[in-house]
C-alpha cells in the first residue's frame, strides 16, 4: 500500500487521541514530525519489516531536540543534540517515532506515576516503563522501547497484556540512555510489544555492536532470530527452596499460581519436559540490585542533588542521599551475590541442564493506586525478574491469562545468555496455542 506509514500512524494518532486522556501514558507526542516522517517513509521502498512501525520511547532514551528528564525536576533542561542509537536505528529501518513516554522518576519506582492502568484506571500501570506497556495495550505506538534494571520493562507488560523482552546483557545499545536514570551494570534497554513476533522483528534492528557503547557484544551470530521451531523444549522450574523463600518476601496470588500452573500444561501437551531446580541465591537479588543501582545512580547525581535538592521526589532525594556513602563491605557482598547467582543460572540452564526457565513474572497483579506506597511495595513487585538483571540472562514476559478481578497476568521466560532467538521461538509458540495476547482494554 503506497500509504501504508501514514495510514498506519493516522490509527496510531486516533487510538492516542481517544485514549491518552485515560491513561496519560505519553510526556510528548511529535504529532507533526510523525507524519512528515511517515510521509517520507511512504515516499520510499520498504527497507526492512518494521517499515512504517509507529513507536515511543521511555523519556530516559535520548531523541535529538526532545526534553529527556527521566520524570525529573532537576533535569528539566536536558535536550539531547542527537538520537539515542536505538532510536536512531529504528528511524533508520522506517519506523515513526510517535513521542515520548511517562518514566517514574529516575527509574527508581520510588514516585507515583500519572499513569494509568487501561483494564482498570484504578490500578498501577507497573513501572518503572510505565508509558510503554500501556501505550501498546491501547493501541497508541505498534511498540515501545523501555529500560529494564529489575524488571521495569517485564513488569508493565505483565501488568498490561502486552510482550516484553529484556535482553542478553550488551546485545543492546545502551548510548544516548540518560546517564542520570540509569545503572549501567544492570540496566538494559528492552522491547514492549503485543506479540513475540514483533519483539523479535524490533530486536533485529536495535542489536549488535555499538561504537558509541563499548559494552555491546562484538559478535552478532544471534542477530538474524532464524531460530528453528521449537520442539521438545527442556524447562526447568523454581523448586520448593526457592519458591518457599520468594514466597516469603511476598505470597504468589492463587490466581498467579492457577495461571502459572495451566502454562506448563500447555507446554507440557506441545512435548516439554520438565525438571525441578533450585536457585539459593535467587532470594538475595533483591537487595544486590539496589546496591547496585541506587549507587550507580548516587554516582552520577552528588553534585546535582546537592544544588538541587528540593526538585528531586522526596523518596528518590532520600534514596540517593543515603547512597553517596554506601559502605564497602555492602557492595562487596552484592558483587558476591550476582557472582554466585549467575554461576547458578549458567549451571541450571547450561548444556546438562534446562534450556529454559519458567516464573510467573510478578507474585501479585496490579494493585489499586489509592492504596499504593511506591516505597514499601516495590520490592514485592520484582522478585521473579531482577536476578536476571545481575545474571545478564535474557527473560521475556507474556501474558498467561487473568484474575478473577479482569487484570492481566505474565508469565516469564528465561533463556541462555546470546540465545534471544530461542527464547522469542518459546515465547512464539506459546502464543501461537493462546490468544491472550490478543485481547484489549475497553476504556470508557
Amino acid at each position: 500500500m503506497a500509504d501504508a506509514a501514514r495510514t498506519w500512524l493516522r490509527k496510531t494518532l486516533k487510538c492516542l487521541e481517544r485514549s491518552e486522556r485515560h491513561v496519560n501514558a505519553y510526556v510528548h507526542v511529535r504529532e507533526t514530525g510523525a507524519l512528515e516522517d511517515a510521509k517520507k517513509a511512504d515516499e520510499k521502498n520498504p527497507i526492512s519489516s518494521i517499515h512504517g512501525w509507529p513507536f515511543a520511547v521511555k523519556e530516559v532514551i535520548e531523541v535529538a531536540g526532545i526534553a529527556t528528564s527521566g520524570g525529573c525536576p532537576a533535569l528539566a533542561d536536558h535536550v539531547p543534540a542527537t538520537d539515542a542509537t536505538v532510536v536512531a536505528r529504528l528511524r533508520d529501518a522506517g519506523a515513526i517515532l510517535v513521542g515520548t513516554q511517562v518514566s517514574h522518576e529516575l527509574t527508581c519506582g520510588l514516585d507515583e506515576p500519572p499513569t494509568r492502568n487501561p483494564w482498570n484506571l484504578a490500578c498501577y500501570p507497573g513501572g518503572s516503563s510505565a508509558g510503554a506497556g500501556v501505550s501498546v495495550a491501547v493501541g497508541s505506538a505498534r511498540f515501545a522501547l523501555g529500560t529494564d534494571a529489575a524488571g521495569s520493562v517485564r513488569i508493565p507488560a505483565a501488568m498490561t497484556c502486552t510482550t516484553g523482552l529484556k535482553p542478553t546483557a550488551g546485545l543492546v545499545s545502551s548510548a544516548g540512555v540518560l546517564r542520570q536514570a540509569s545503572a549501567p551494570s544492570i540496566d538494559n534497554v528492552g522491547i514492549i510489544a503485543r506479540t513475540a513476533v514483533d519483539v523479535a522483528q524490533v530486536l533485529r534492528i536495535i542489536a549488535g555492536p555499538d561504537p558509541l557503547d563499548p559494552r555491546t557484544l562484538q559478535s552478532a551470530a544471534d542477530l538474524t532470530l532464524d531460530s528453528p521451531p521449537i520442539q521438545s523444549p527442556t524447562i526447568a522450574v523454581l523448586g520448593p527452596k526457592s519458591r518457599s523463600v520468594l514466597n516469603g518476601m511476598r505470597v504468589v496470588e492463587s490466581d498467579i499460581d492457577s495461571c502459572f500452573e495451566s502454562a506448563c500444561e500447555l507446554f507440557r501437551e506441545i512435548g516439554a519436559n520438565f525438571s525441578i531446580i533450585e536457585l539459593p541465591e535467587l532470594a538475595s537479588a533483591i537487595d544486590a540490585v539496589v546496591t547496585f543501582f541506587s549507587c550507580e545512580l548516587a554516582a552520577v547525581h552528588r553534585n546535582l542533588f546537592e544544588l538541587n535538592r528540593s526538585m528531586y521526589h522526596p523518596s528518590v532525594a532520600e534514596m540517593l542521599k543515603s547512597s553517596f556513602n554506601t559502605p564497602t563491605e555492602q557492595l562487596r557482598d552484592a558483587v558476591r551475590i550476582r557472582e554466585n547467582l549467575r554461576s547458578e543460572v549458567d549451571a541450571a540452564l547450561g548444556n546438562e541442564g534446562a534450556e529454559f526457565l519458567l516464573t510467573p513474572t510478578t507474585p501479585r497483579v496490579a494493585m489499586e493506586l489509592a492504596e499504593f506506597n511506591p516505597e514499601a511495595e516495590l520490592g514485592t513487585l520484582i522478585p521473579f525478574t531482577c536476578g536476571f538483571n545481575l545474571t545478564g540472562h535474557p527473560a521475556v514476559s507474556v501474558p498467561c491469562g487473568f484474575s478473577s478481578g479482569g487484570l492481566p497476568i505474565g508469565l516469564q521466560l528465561v533463556g541462555q545468555r546470546c540465545k534471544d532467538s530461542r527464547l522469542l521461538a518459546l515465547a512464539q509458540a506459546f502464543q501461537e496455542r493462546t490468544d491472550w495476547h490478543e485481547q484489549r482494554p475497553a476504556l470508557p
